[in-house]
């Protein structure tokens, strides 16, 4: 495995890959990108994840987060390994890959969402019962069968994405496949909370975050925006960020780099501090 340098590093930049091209293509695409950014959009994705699958994914997700507080509650997680219901609340971010220097004042802030986690197949995972719930448009056996589809379809995209960056590494496309025999992998859908004052959003030192600046501590993040976006990256080597504008749904998934995919590479490949702007609606 090489080791890292800064000059390995290209100018900062988050292309979109298309998973049309060929293969080297590709596995040289997510190279460049990995050694600049550590961020990338994928995008004609339909041979790996169908994008009626993604916007039913979202549709059932707003239907959730539209229930009620009580009946969501209903499917609260009761520990941090198990799929269900994150309550709105604060999440502290502020132990980040960079040690908290980068965006500090951002680091203070934290974020506010609500989520629902989905749990790997050794896991458990909480779904509601129709028993559960009063009249409500929500339907618990789509809801379930959609998240359970969702996340082995975006866990064998990610499988497929690790093996060319490791040809990208120089390795056989299988050299990370032991690594992710019975993965704590995770899906989360995640509703970010609505600035009070959508003002707040314009204003850099006083920015209200949805999810504040951190690294992800897995090997490789696969996120779908929607079209409210607030996706930020951070340049490091500039000190500013950049807006991640997203695709239309459906049709792009943004993937990056996490703190373990740094460990394993020797920080050949970093993880990049990043944040989620709380939307302006």
């Amino acid at each position: 495995m090489e080791e890292h340098s800064n000059s390995s590093f290209n100018a900062f930049y988050i292309p979109t890959i298309s998973l049309n091209s060929p293969r080297g293509d590709i596995v040289d695409a997510l190279r460049k990108a990995s050694l600049s950014s550590g961020f990338f959009q994928l995008s004609n994705l339909d041979a790996y994840i169908s994008p009626t699958l993604i916007t039913e994914m979202f549709e059932q997700t707003r239907i959730f987060f539209d229930l009620s507080q009580d009946e969501k509650e209903k499917v609260t997680k009761k520990s941090h390994l198990v799929g269900g219901y994150e309550g709105w609340r604060f999440y502290d971010l502020t132990k980040t890959g960079d040690g908290g220097k980068q965006g500090e004042k951002d680091n203070d802030q934290g974020g506010w969402n609500e989520g629902f986690a989905i749990a790997p197949e050794w896991g458990t995972n909480c779904f509601l019962e129709e028993s559960d719930l009063s009249g409500q448009e929500f339907d618990p056996k789509k809801f379930q069968s959609t998240c359970i589809t969702y996340f082995y379809a975006i866990q064998e995209l990610g499988r497929h994405v690790l093996g060319m960056i490791a040809e990208g590494l120089g390795m056989e496309k299988d050299f990370f496949e032991d690594y992710l025999r019975e993965q704590n992998s995770f899906c989360r859908l995640t509703h970010y909370y609505r600035a009070m004052d959508p003002a707040l959003t314009n204003d850099s030192e006083t920015i209200e975050m949805g999810a504040a600046p951190h690294t992800d501590w897995g090997a490789l993040t696969l996120l779908v925006q929607d079209e409210i976006g607030g996706l930020q990256v951070f340049d490091r080597n500039r000190g500013t960020w950049h807006d991640v504008p997203p695709a239309p749904l459906g049709q792009g998934i943004v993937c990056n780099i996490g703190d373990l995919l740094s460990r394993w590479t020797n920080d050949t490949y970093r993880s990049t501090l990043h944040r989620v702007v709380a939307p302006k609606r």
